[in-house]
């Protein structure tokens, strides 16, 4: 391997037979240092080295304060703690200082170093995997600052005063121009906030409210409260409520968020004088029960090639609906995310014989996997992951 493209390892060991002995093992692997010193692994740790195997016992320190304190400076450094100290103390002793991982020295030594090295190089791409989600994390919430203080405030002012104008006496040639403004300043606002929206469901700051909810119940309040823009296209809304559905576990504001976009979408790309039909079921999905609402019309269909992709962010099958609606492009991207937190799912697909059919599936029980604060640990850390032969964090 060119040496350009192997880690750095810096071997801490007050005895110099184990440092020569490792290096011997690992020199092909990695680029080594030594350090036999408490002060010589500290002052050498400041290097930026990929990874530390670290003694616990130093004429001059101990390794466990040697962790905390590269740890403290450098939270995503991979440091293993290699000790011939065989006790589940030590072991606990050293997560707690922050630790990725434990060999005892007879492990280390007796181990195949091709399984060493691999689960060096592993630690190491975990920790900076992990440094980059919480980079974007930091990035996405200050671009969320921003455009919830810097960009939508003025919008919301704007629009206000535009208000304030189409109420006041204007010239007819003037007022024609300020209802264009208004239109723009309006699409412009509900497209920054659908991004607000999508970007605090991608960064997992949005919680739901999980309550037993009756999908029929939201589908009619949902149905009622659009069936104003269904007549103005003299479209027929049609619904279909199967009896004793179970409750499902869910948000119900979410789950009614969800209902609005796809009917929404479905009279917007509905022809006048169309149809759109509207029905729920009970449905199983690998063995898990749950409830599906189907929202089918007969406009003017999806591509094959757009099934998938309409879910991507600013990914439209059509810029306008049939009478010249607009959209931000977000509706089923922020659909798909509220399905994945209440562990469902979204699909669209060509009707028969003409039209979209969009089906929401939500299960009865939500799955714990689907709330991202499950995937870690009850004491709010990562669970402990565990390797043949070592212990790592």
């Amino acid at each position: 391997m060119p040496d350009a493209e192997r880690l750095s390892l810096l071997v801490a060991d007050d005895e110099e037979l184990i440092r020569r002995r490792v290096a011997l093992m690992l020199g092909d692997r990695f680029r080594l240092d030594e350090a036999g010193t408490a002060e010589s692994t500290l002052r050498a740790a400041t290097g930026g080295y990929d990874a530390i195997l670290l003694d616990i016992v130093f004429p001059d320190g101990n390794g466990i304060d040697i962790c905390k304190e590269i740890k403290e400076q450098r939270p995503h450094a991979t440091v293993v703690i290699s000790s011939s100290l065989e006790s589940v103390d030590a072991w606990n002793r050293a997560f707690q200082a922050g630790a990725d991982g434990y060999l005892e020295k007879r492990e280390l030594l007796e181990m195949d170093p091709r399984k060493t090295a691999l689960m060096i190089e592993n630690l190491v791409e975990r920790n900076r995997l992990r440094e980059q989600a919480e980079e974007t994390n930091q990035r996405q919430a200050e671009l969320l600052s921003v455009l919830s203080h810097d960009v939508r405030a003025p919008f919301q002012a704007l629009l206000g005063t535009i208000e304030l104008l189409r109420g006041s006496r204007i010239p007819p040639e003037t007022a024609d121009k300020v209802e264009t403004l208004h239109r723009c300043a309006r699409d412009q606002l509900s497209f920054i906030n659908s991004l607000l929206e999508l970007l605090r469901l991608e960064s997992s700051s949005v919680c739901l409210r999980v309550f037993p909810v009756d999908v029929n119940l939201v589908v009619n309040q949902c149905v009622q409260g659009l069936r104003v823009l269904a007549d103005k296209k003299e479209i027929s809304l049609t619904v279909d409520l199967e009896r004793d559905l179970p409750r499902v576990e869910g948000d119900m504001a979410r789950i009614a968020q969800v209902m609005n976009n796809l009917l929404n979408n479905a009279i917007k790309f509905t022809t006048r004088r169309g149809r759109i039909s509207v029905c729920t079921q009970m449905l199983e999905r690998g063995d898990l029960p749950g409830v599906e609402v189907r929202v089918q019309d007969t406009g003017v269909g999806v591509r094959p090639e757009d099934r998938f992709r309409v879910f991507q962010r600013f990914r439209k099958a059509r810029d306008r609906g049939t009478e010249g609606e607009t959209g931000t492009g977000l509706g089923l991207s922020i659909c798909r995310q509220i399905m994945q937190l209440h562990g469902g799912a979204i699909t669209l697909e060509l009707a028969e014989p003409e039209g979209t059919l969009a089906a929401a599936w939500f299960p009865v029980r939500r799955p714990r996997c689907a709330d991202r604060g499950d995937e870690r640990s009850p004491a709010g850390n990562p669970a402990p992951e565990v390797l043949p032969r070592a212990v790592l964090r």
